[in-house]
């Protein structure tokens, strides 16, 4: 464990402990079946009571990712959380031990009026203004993939505030805005790296990227958020379920 709490009252312990493990686990630093630290192991890290890591597990535990057994311990179960949607497409990482601890930088957050394709995505008027959030993710100190998220700054004008190369977004949507997204639509592309993505992801000038966008959106069918994704051809590769 190498997180810290924010014990200032603005967002609650609990749902920290959360979300740094929700992080582990679905970013792999975790494998199904990996023993995760014992509730009085995070009460002594953490300096919390064991209501409040319990009622993070219980959390973990609803979401079907983890299960405790009596007498061993609590074991990693599904590296999917149940809500999350059910994605036909999949990107995964070619990781060859999975051991590997997740990190995500901020590179840029700010206000920007939409252009064109934001506006339509997330379905704006004209002169709207989003939030951007450009981050890019690593595993250890590899770069992944650089994400930038599109919002509509009058849906969650407070997400300035939050530090979301340590938050969520999911997480986020979810206890603080209480949003739920249900569904997603991707357009996926191949291209090449130009001179700033190749120096942001480490790869060579014009190396191949998988370029992703989406738009998700919630179980009212309002757009929440588009999306803007460049990984590396190297480390992820694409699967596809097809029913015949």
């Amino acid at each position: 464990m190498k997180h810290e709490l924010d014990f200032s009252g603005r967002e609650q312990l609990y749902y920290q402990i959360y979300d740094y493990m929700y992080q582990d686990i679905v970013t792999g630093k975790y494998q199904i079946g990996d023993l995760i630290p014992a509730e009085s192991e995070m009460m002594a890290y953490y300096k919390v009571s064991r209501a409040t890591v319990r009622k993070a597990m219980d959390m973990l535990a609803d979401e079907g990712l983890i299960e405790k057994k009596r007498g061993h311990g609590t074991y990693v179960k599904n590296l999917k959380a149940k809500s999350d949607n059910q994605k036909i497409v999949n990107f995964l990482r070619e990781h060859s031990d999975g051991k590997r601890v997740a990190s995500k930088k901020v590179l840029d957050k700010t206000v920007i009026s939409a252009d064109q394709e934001v506006l339509e995505n997330l379905q704006l008027e004209e002169g709207a203004k989003v939030i951007r959030i450009e981050r890019v993710r690593y595993a250890d100190e590899k770069p992944m993939y650089i994400e930038t998220n599109y919002l509509d700054y009058q849906w969650v004008p407070e997400a300035l505030e939050k530090d979301f190369s340590k938050e969520s977004l999911r997480v986020y949507y979810v206890n603080h805005c209480h949003i739920k997204l249900a569904k997603a639509e991707e357009k996926i592309y191949s291209i090449l790296a130009d001179e700033r993505r190749a120096r942001l992801l480490q790869v060579e000038e014009g190396a191949p990227l998988i370029y992703v966008k989406r738009v998700s959106y919630d179980e009212n069918k309002i757009s929440r958020e588009y999306v803007e994704a460049y990984y590396r051809a190297d480390t992820y590769y694409l699967t596809v379920e097809l029913a015949l």
